[in-house]
């Protein structure tokens, strides 16, 4: 079948290789909003349930997703080297398989320590088949003219979390939340997976010109003289920052609200408008970059991850200064995704770019791996607020980084 489907993409890809290529970017981009609703947003949206019928504390059930995130921290760098390799529609569309079936698992665990377990080794799959892998794939196939392919991409998968929370609040209602999660894992296996893979096969074949892989001492030697720039200490540094506040903010979001006094239909559709503001960020990105370039982008997205915290501190109950939060933090946040490989290949080049970035990956998804259990911890020590200033302060700090960037690129020049 594998064969069969192979054949009639390549047959695709060689009467008109422009057109397949537009057509592989957007199975790709569908692909990713399957897989980023069902394997990693679909924990949000089912957190407050876990905590009302599981009984478990907040910090408990984060660790679920702080365990799967630390895996697929540790596990980027060997996925980014499988697809500097060539394996990239392996890599991905594998990973998702293998993801689904562990959600699924996660339907049927009664205890804590198995919910955490299953979570875990759930990371393998993120680490395969998430936007690092598949940016690392579209940058190693298309080299320069990848930026509109990224950008596209994210366009569309900035509604995972869109579909992801109003879905997840009517399957847990419907069908408990162990069905949503069996409900979330079958549009994995039927829908992502397959779409991950015609994608990278479809656009493999319709660029027949990209560089072949190169040699692993190339690859090594590429990777050292990358982790020799101070840029790529203070991308390693800042990007981590944005991605500590944001997901502290994001995964307990709906729970914050509540706190605040805004009912859980309010909450969950403010959290819904997170998704959809990352993608009319991207848009105004699409605008603006011919004025401004990627470390001045960079700057007004961690800064508007500054603005939101300050925001949602004076907010209190308002739920129109929520819908603002959720507006800024999302827009600010939807240029991260973009900018963050496109960063990179400007300062450090594009060898070996699926094992550098796979690298710089450890801190940021590390980072995003710690954010609902530091939450959780800093609930515990000073309620929400406390929260929601650290979000703020760690874009600062962000901010500062990308700052030193500039500073060395002026030198330079």
């Amino acid at each position: 079948m594998l064969r069969a489907l192979d054949g009639a993409l390549g047959a695709q890809a060689a009467r008109d290789p422009a057109a397949a290529r537009r057509r592989a970017i957007w199975l790709l981009a569908a692909g990713q909003t399957v897989a980023w609703t069902g394997l990693l947003y679909s924990f949000a949206a089912l957190f407050l349930s876990w905590e009302q019928d599981l009984g478990w504390d907040k910090a408990d059930i984060a660790l679920g997703l702080t365990a799967a995130l630390g895996v697929s921290a540790v596990a980027s760098p060997r996925m980014g080297g499988l697809i500097d390799a060539g394996h990239g529609r392996w890599v991905m569309s594998g990973g998702l398989l293998f993801g689904a079936l562990l959600l699924a698992g996660v339907a049927f665990a009664r205890s804590q320590p198995v919910f955490v377990a299953l979570w875990a080794v759930i990371g393998l799959g993120q680490a395969a088949c998430l936007y690092i892998p598949c940016f690392s794939f579209v940058t190693r196939v298309l080299g320069a003219e990848a930026r509109p392919a990224i950008t596209r991409i994210t366009l569309v998968a900035g509604f995972a979390s869109m579909i992801a929370f109003p879905t997840g609040a009517l399957l847990a209602d419907a069908l408990g939340w162990r069905g949503a999660v069996l409900v979330f894992s079958a549009s994995l296996v039927l829908l992502g997976v397959p779409l991950l893979y015609a994608g990278a096969v479809l656009l493999d074949a319709a660029t027949p010109d990209k560089p072949p892989a190169a040699p692993k001492a190339e690859n090594r030697a590429a990777i050292r003289a990358a982790m020799r720039k101070p840029q790529f200490w203070l991308i390693c540094a800042a990007f981590p920052m944005m991605s500590l506040g944001h997901g502290m903010l994001l995964n307990h979001i709906v729970p914050l609200l509540v706190e605040r006094g805004l009912t859980e239909p309010t909450a969950v559709a403010a959290a819904s408008v997170i998704g959809p503001m990352q993608v009319a960020g991207r848009v105004a990105m699409m605008r603006m970059e011919r004025f401004a370039g990627t470390l001045t982008l960079t700057l007004v997205s961690f800064g508007g991850g500054v603005t939101a915290a300050l925001i949602l501190l004076a907010a209190g109950a308002s739920a129109p200064l929520v819908f603002a939060f959720a507006a800024v933090q999302g827009a600010s946040y939807g240029l991260i995704s973009i900018l963050q490989p496109v960063l990179t290949a400007e300062e450090l080049g594009r060898a070996a770019f699926g094992a550098i970035s796979g690298r710089l990956a450890v801190p940021y998804v590390g980072a995003f791996a710690c954010a609902p259990w530091l939450a959780a911890l800093l609930w515990e020590e000073g309620g929400y607020d406390l929260t929601v200033a650290a979000a703020g302060g760690l874009a600062a700090v962000g901010f500062g980084c990308i700052g030193a960037i500039g500073l060395l690129a002026a030198r330079n020049r």
